[in-house]
């Protein structure tokens, strides 16, 4: 059946899904109309005199050869604070609560979070070593010493699958099947490298304005994981994006499969049965894929689905 069978209307979700840490909260006195934060823990702490970052020696984070990399260098390690560098504009929710900063020598906009919690380490290792178009991109990381902290500066990325699917229009045929089959390129080459997602969701998915879909939290994979968990996971991300009355907790179904033509309904039957990742890649559906179709789907998003704002 065609697109225009679809409903248009907003769906309200709960308004706070907060799937991670909350970057670190900057001290945000205004100089000059400039947010300027300032480092320290606690109130009444001085605040730290302005260094330049340190390039740390990789010998703390080695870094092994992946199956797949774009680029030849690896994702530098600093000492000091971002903020020495980075101005914050403004912050987002996407999956994690993210800083908008803006770097000071180049203008260039990236988002920033903090990441913490066990096995730090091979944590920023992954986040080094792993280099693949559907996984968002690592620029920088700083460690922060003195306030006990790891900041992650990547590449900025626009809005994610939950604001699509808080979207008034649904997705056409060949956006869904540009969106998954993203995800699933993203996943296989996390399973290329032992690594298993098993709690993919439209929250931690983030999209770019040129259409490119990309998994965001790989510090959530486990190796050697529960691929079930993951292909479950998949099928139910799956069926937020075609039913959005649909809660994310449902029996996995659709509740107006006549909206959708054969193919997408094989697609996501397919899924359902929790088949390997490689076997969904191969499906016929997702040949209709059109990555430029998603360039005019994001515009849409960021000025119609309801947005969190902290």
């Amino acid at each position: 059946m065609s697109d225009t069978k679809r409903h248009t209307r907003f769906i309200e979700e709960p308004s706070s899904i907060q799937v991670g840490p909350a970057i670190a909260e900057p001290d945000t006195a205004r100089s000059g109309g400039v947010l300027s934060p300032k480092l320290h823990r606690g109130a009444g702490s001085p605040t730290q005199p302005e260094e330049k970052p340190t390039l740390l020696r990789p010998r703390g984070f080695p870094v092994k050869p992946t199956i797949e990399r774009h680029e030849a260098k690896f994702v530098n390690v600093f000492t000091g604070s971002p903020w020495n560098r980075y101005d914050v504009r403004y912050r987002i929710n996407l999956g994690y609560s993210f800083g908008v900063v803006i770097a000071r020598d180049t203008s260039h906009a990236r988002m920033i979070r903090t990441i913490t919690g066990p096995n730090i380490e091979e944590q920023l290792q992954r986040f080094r070593q792993l280099c693949h178009s559907n996984i968002v991109k690592t620029v920088e990381i700083y460690n922060c010493f003195h306030q006990e902290d790891n900041f992650l500066v990547s590449e900025l990325m626009l809005t994610s699958l939950r604001h699509i699917c808080r979207s008034p229009i649904y997705p056409t045929e060949q956006q869904l099947s540009s969106i998954l089959h993203q995800v699933l390129c993203g996943e296989k080459f996390l399973l290329e490298n032992n690594l298993v997602h098993e709690q993919l969701s439209a929250a931690n998915i983030l999209v770019n304005y040129a259409g490119e879909v990309k998994i965001s939290d790989i510090e959530s994979c486990r190796r050697d994981g529960d691929g079930t968990k993951l292909l479950e996971s998949f099928s139910r991300l799956m069926m937020k994006l075609m039913d959005k009355e649909k809660s994310v907790s449902a029996a996995i179904g659709l509740s107006h499969p006549d909206n959708w033509s054969h193919e997408a309904i094989d697609m996501f039957t397919a899924a359902v049965s929790k088949p390997g990742v490689n076997e969904l890649l191969d499906h016929g559906d997702l040949q209709k894929r059109k990555q430029t179709e998603l360039v005019w789907l994001v515009p849409l998003v960021l000025i119609s689905a309801k947005h969190d704002r902290h």
